[in-house]
């Protein structure tokens, strides 16, 4: 049913990849006193984009959307827990993305690590909240089981 814990849990999923994609990941430091932004829309200056990274959006946009319409898919759970894996596939791959752009920047501008954002730590919390979900969803699947079992 909608009105599930699981829909609560992959609800705060979607909400937290969704703001992934306008919050900070990391800060980084040039040469000198500047700072570099990295967020899911680039890497750059304060308010410039220096950097495009479309593969850590497109991630994370996509883990989002995936995470919403496993809502609506209640109905059919084995399709449910199917599209939660998924949706924590999409998130770990948002992860391997930003690693690749991470490395390759700070490599070819000789950037170091400056200090961590909280727009990193977002997926990780979703991750937690899908893998809650594909568990509620498993349990529902035993329940509706052991009641076939029982007619």
């Amino acid at each position: 049913m909608i009105q599930r814990i699981q829909s609560v849990y992959l609800l705060l999923a979607a909400l937290l990849m969704a703001a992934t994609v306008f919050c900070p990941l990391l800060e980084l430091a040039g040469g000198g006193k500047f700072i570099y932004i990295y967020s899911s829309l680039g890497i750059g200056q304060l308010f410039g984009v220096q950097y495009p990274t479309w593969g850590v959006v497109f991630f994370a946009g996509l883990s989002a959307l995936s995470a919403l319409v496993n809502i609506f898919l209640y109905k059919k759970r084995k399709l449910q827990m199917k599209a939660g894996i998924l949706t924590l596939l999409l998130i770990l791959f948002f992860y391997l993305t930003f690693y690749v752009y991470f490395d390759t920047y700070t490599a070819k501008y000789e950037l170091t690590f400056s200090s961590l954002q909280f727009g990193l730590v977002l997926p990780v919390i979703a991750l937690i909240f899908n893998v809650l979900a594909i568990l509620r969803i498993k349990k529902d699947e035993n329940l509706v089981k052991s009641l076939d079992r029982i007619r």
